[in-house]
């Protein structure tokens, strides 16, 4: 796969939907899409394979999406069919959700827990996170068990690291760091 190929389709994808003030829609649409992908393998292979036929492959979409995604998705996914890049089309995703969260000034951030956190804790951890930044946050949720307490937050190339797990590791690195300079 040639992902400068698929930047190029997705900034085109942003472009047009910006102009048609359709950002949310297409991203709604691509997401449904690429959900229904992940639903049904029968149906993502067949569409990805390279013995199936295009047009056949377009009378499926056209059947199954066209009534469900505006025009321009729907355009989309036929200038992929026809050019033989459909399989190119997670990346094109990925890319536009990157070029509408820097948009609108959206910083995507995970935040992994050992446990399930509440809401009034999530909500905590999001507005801190924007106060520092001075931008806003799209924020993810993963549980890892073995950080045994605290959050670790990611966001672009940072990793904050408040989790029990991550204070032994210090902790032992700073041990060990000790010890060699001793010896």
């Amino acid at each position: 796969m040639d992902t400068r190929v698929a930047k190029r389709y997705a900034r085109a994808l942003f472009a047009a939907a910006l102009e048609e003030n359709n950002l949310g829609g297409v991203e709604d649409d691509i997401n449904g899409i690429a959900a229904a992908l992940l639903a049904k393998p029968d149906f993502r292979q067949f569409l990805f394979s390279p013995v199936t036929a295009a047009d056949e492959k377009l009378q499926m979409v056209e059947r199954v999406f066209s009534d469900r995604v505006t025009a321009l998705t729907m355009s989309l996914l036929r200038l992929l069919l026809d050019k033989r890049r459909i399989e190119e089309f997670e990346f094109i995703r990925q890319e536009f959700i990157a070029m509408r969260r820097r948009h609108d000034r959206i910083v995507y951030a995970v935040f992994t827990s050992a446990r399930p956190l509440d809401d009034e804790a999530r909500t905590s951890l999001v507005a801190k996170l924007e106060r520092s930044l001075g931008k806003r946050v799209e924020a993810e949720y993963e549980i890892e068990p073995r950080l045994l307490g605290g959050v670790k937050v990611q966001y672009d190339n940072f990793v904050l690291d408040g989790t029990v797990r991550g204070s032994l590791d210090r902790m032992r690195d700073d041990l060990v760091r000790d010890l060699l300079k001793q010896a």
